[in-house]
């Protein structure tokens, strides 16, 4: 979901603006940094003895292309 078109169509003066967009960056960063463990968890369960035979990577990789929260 891009998101710097939607604010920049808001009704909202520029220093209001530009809060959001930080705000919004900050958000996404961390959405990414959570999509990344998630990865990096299900991955790591793929690799272990023990765990059935399930690929967790390829399935939290559809599920995380699917959920995009992108700038533009």
């Amino acid at each position: 979901m891009p998101y710097l078109h939607i604010i920049q169509a808001m009704d909202v003066n520029s220093k209001s603006r530009e809060e959001l967009l930080r705000e919004f960056d900050t958000l996404r960063a961390e959405l990414n940094d959570i999509r990344a463990k998630y990865l990096a968890l299900c991955t790591k369960l793929d690799a272990d003895v023990g765990v059935t035979d399930t690929n967790y990577a390829a399935g939290a990789g559809t599920l995380l292309a699917a959920a995009t929260f992108t700038k533009l």
